[in-house]
């Protein structure tokens, strides 16, 4: 029977580095489930594993325009494909990342909500760019009650949620509670690494240096360039407003390292929540060798 393996887990707890080392000792391909590594003009600041440095096979990284919107559901057909060539090259797909949306489209599928008229979408883009992000959740949460458990921030689930309940009149977590979903595979382990916080955070502080001390400047520069709307998911990849703050002398260098550190480490801190939350029944890690033991075991 064909095994898909899922390793995910909050950002910086080294989810690449263990994929490598699994795909090594099972022959295996590495496919990515990050939304922000999907986009190739932000292989820094979205941390992509270089592929020049290994002879593991990666798909689905860097492949993808950050001009373009690029919806789950289009993930999910490019995933299905890899997947399945991984099969017929009888290879062990290891699905690799921490993208809440992407792991849950894996896990209990994709939802059955029906496609959004344009002009609804055109429309929602325009009062939300209208209102900000606050008052438009305000608006939103009047609409639907449901949505006050999104955050205010997220501003694509927060189109989402009101398209959704404008053009059909219904809460969307209504609607995916009724229409049935199921998974994409028959036959998945998922794995959730969850190191000690402190170490995490100790990363993504480190991590950022780094990146600062790389050329993520001129990567955010050259993103600019291409004029792309600040909603557009490629936009928000962590770390990029606040570079972008700085490129636009709104605030220091030290203060957009400090803000975007501060960032990255409380999206951690919900990652670490959310796992537990949507996902009880997976198998849970705090370290590498664990959950390298587990595979070893699992897939000799």
């Amino acid at each position: 029977m064909n095994n898909v393996l899922i390793i995910t887990g909050p950002t910086a707890s080294g989810k690449s580095k263990i994929s490598i080392k699994i795909a090594q000792d099972n022959n295996g391909v590495i496919i990515n489930c990050d939304s922000k590594q999907i986009y190739k003009e932000i292989p820094i600041i979205t941390d992509q594993p270089k592929l020049n440095e290994t002879f593991i096979p990666h798909k689905l990284y860097g492949y993808v325009s950050a001009v373009k919107q690029y919806s789950v559901a289009e993930w999910v057909n490019d995933l299905k494909r890899e997947i399945y060539q991984t099969f017929t090259e009888n290879k062990l797909p290891i699905i690799t990342g921490g993208s809440g949306m992407y792991i849950s489209s894996i896990i209990y599928g994709l939802s059955q909500i029906p496609a959004i008229e344009e002009n609804i979408r055109y429309q929602t883009k325009q009062l939300f760019n209208t209102l900000g992000n606050k008052e438009f959740y305000s608006l939103l949460i009047e609409k639907d009650p449901i949505a006050k458990r999104l955050h205010y921030n997220n501003s694509y689930q927060l189109l989402r949620a009101y398209e959704v309940i404008e053009q059909t009149g219904t809460s969307i977590f209504r609607l995916q509670e009724e229409l049935k979903r199921k998974p994409l595979f028959d036959n998945f382990t998922l794995c959730i690494l969850v190191p000690q916080r402190q170490e995490v955070y100790k990363k993504i502080n480190d991590r950022f240096i780094s990146m600062i001390n790389s050329s993520v400047i001129e990567e955010v520069k050259n993103l600019i360039s291409l004029n792309i709307p600040n909603h557009f998911p490629a936009m928000k990849a962590h770390g990029i407003p606040e570079i972008i703050q700085y490129l636009t002398n709104k605030i220091s260098i030290e203060k957009a390292i400090e803000i975007a550190q501060r960032n990255t480490r409380h999206y951690a801190k919900r990652q670490y929540t959310w796992f537990k939350n949507q996902f009880p029944n997976a198998l849970f890690y705090e370290s590498q060798d664990q959950l390298l033991k587990f595979i070893s075991k699992k897939f000799k």
